[in-house]
């Protein structure tokens, strides 16, 4: 026993050696599938930058946008499976728009996902001097005859608006034209629209007691409001949360796919790193690693048939 004890041990440190002795070679064509200067793509330059000052690996950061995601995920299947162009996208472009999409060009497995990365903080919000406290307060306004208007800012979020108010057998005028969660806030504080998704920008407005979370779109709890009412009490099972994610063509091999799950990991669960202090700002930190990672979207995959096909209608 002793003896195969010490063989195992000894073939693991080789196994995890060779994982940390890859480089790439050359530098890294980093697409983020978000415009410059939002916080997605603050997050995917200050993980290179943390990668590149612990491992030395150099980066090209390149925006790549457009429908969702799609157009980054399509040249990233068109590039070299060798470790050197690696996408940051969201779940929402391997799940929903994947799925809702006619001809998207690609697959899921079509990727390696390497690692999920962050995740936001949606919810459904309103005004505090509305008198709302919950999302339950507001199906029972609309219930008594109050028009609702509810602001949404993807298609995905515009058909969960639509299944909240089919599960609970209520009609919300849906405003589904902004750019952004900011853009949707703008409009609930301009009194634009009654409620609406945010994923985030809400956080100053909540801590000031001005904004209030209605209900957690997310399948963790809110950071600034973790009491606040689950989705499953007003009849819905999954969530509406983005989840960043990091990506490579499926063909990676194994060595260089371990490598880039441990410079990953290292990076945002070191505190202090600029990323792991970006995010646990801005965003919360989701890390899953390889299989974990896939088997995350894929269930997403599973909750967006499932939103597609009640919206059908």
């Amino acid at each position: 026993m002793k003896k195969i004890l010490t063989v195992t041990v000894a073939a693991l440190l080789s196994f995890t050696s060779a994982y940390a002795d890859w480089q790439p070679e050359g530098p890294i064509k980093l697409l983020i599938g978000f415009r410059a200067g939002g916080g997605a793509d603050t997050m995917a330059r200050l993980i290179a930058e943390d990668i590149n000052e612990k491992y030395g690996w150099e980066f090209i950061p390149e925006n790549v946008t457009g429908a969702g995601g799609a157009v980054m995920a399509r040249e990233l299947i068109g590039s070299a499976a060798d470790g050197t162009a690696i996408g940051v996208g969201i779940t929402d472009t391997l799940a929903y728009g994947l799925l809702a999409a006619r001809d998207p060009g690609y697959a899921l497995e079509d990727f390696n996902v390497l690692a999920t990365l962050a995740g936001t903080q949606m919810a459904v919000v309103a005004k505090s001097d509305r008198g709302w406290k919950t999302f339950s307060d507001v199906i029972a306004a609309a219930k008594s005859g109050q028009d609702i208007s509810f602001g949404a800012m993807t298609p995905r979020l515009a058909d969960g608006a639509y299944y909240i108010g089919k599960v609970n057998d209520v009609n919300f005028n849906i405003v589904s034209s902004y750019k952004g969660g900011k853009a949707v806030l703008n409009a609930i504080n301009a009194s634009d629209v009654d409620v609406g998704w945010v994923a985030g920008p809400q956080k100053a407005g909540v801590q000031a007691g001005d904004l209030v979370n209605l209900v957690n779109g997310e399948d963790q709890p809110l950071a600034v409001s973790p009491d606040s009412q689950p989705l499953s009490d007003i009849g819905v099972d999954f969530s509406f949360g983005a989840t960043f994610v990091a990506m490579a063509p499926a063909a990676l091999p194994d060595d260089v796919s371990q490598a880039w799950q441990e410079a990953i990991k290292t990076v945002l669960q070191t505190e202090g790193s600029k990323s792991n202090s970006f995010i646990t700002k801005v965003f919360s930190l989701k890390v899953m690693l390889g299989a974990d990672a896939y088997a995350y979207v894929e269930n997403e995959a599973v909750d967006a048939k499932t939103l597609l096909d009640a919206t059908a209608d």
